[in-house]
């Protein structure tokens, strides 16, 4: 395939896929901010305002408005720091815990989808490929595992092989 081709196709790929979780999360949740910080506290309950701040790239200010919001619907809650009483630690709500676990399961489902078509050799292709692509563009094994966690993928996302799954990435994560 000609390079043009492949840069075309990769291109078309990610606007599909990026639209179609889009299209999925806005049926299910308020925002694209407020969804990410439901995947990271799903992932670490109990974080503190100015973490989230960082891992959903809003001023602290902005962060705080949006948890507002959240604890306004009911979906994330303020709990006291036992180390730091003047200091909050952001959780989900039980509604919040279901509404997020309904959001990963719709993007795995979206993703799923879009890969079905490839073998497991494929898969390890696009894996190692995937990898190399955002370490080539400035997502460190930091920035990717902040990506991957967006997805529901947890921290663990690099210890297993590459073509592994999501879902027995989670079970990874869990354990």
């Amino acid at each position: 395939m000609e390079p043009e081709v492949a840069k075309y196709h990769f291109g078309a790929l990610a606007l599909a896929v990026a639209e179609s979780i889009a299209s999925v999360s806005a049926s299910l949740s308020p925002s694209g901010s407020a969804t990410a910080m439901m995947i990271f506290l799903s992932l670490e309950p109990g974080l503190p305002i100015s973490v989230l701040a960082t891992r959903i790239r809003l001023s602290h200010a902005g962060t705080v408005r949006l948890i507002d919001r959240l604890v306004q619907d009911d979906l994330v809650e303020r709990r006291r720091n036992n180390a730091d009483q003047r200091a909050r630690l952001i959780h989900l709500t039980g509604s919040g815990e279901r509404l997020t676990g309904a959001l990963l399961k719709a993007r795995e489902r979206v993703i799923d989808e879009c890969v079905s078509a490839l073998s497991r050799g494929d898969l390890d292709i696009l894996g190692t490929l995937s990898e190399r692509l955002l370490s080539a563009n400035g997502f460190d094994k930091s920035g990717s595992s902040s990506l991957c966690q967006l997805l529901g993928y947890g921290k663990q996302v690099h210890s297993g092989p590459v073509g592994q799954t999501g879902r027995s990435r989670r079970r990874n994560v869990a354990r």
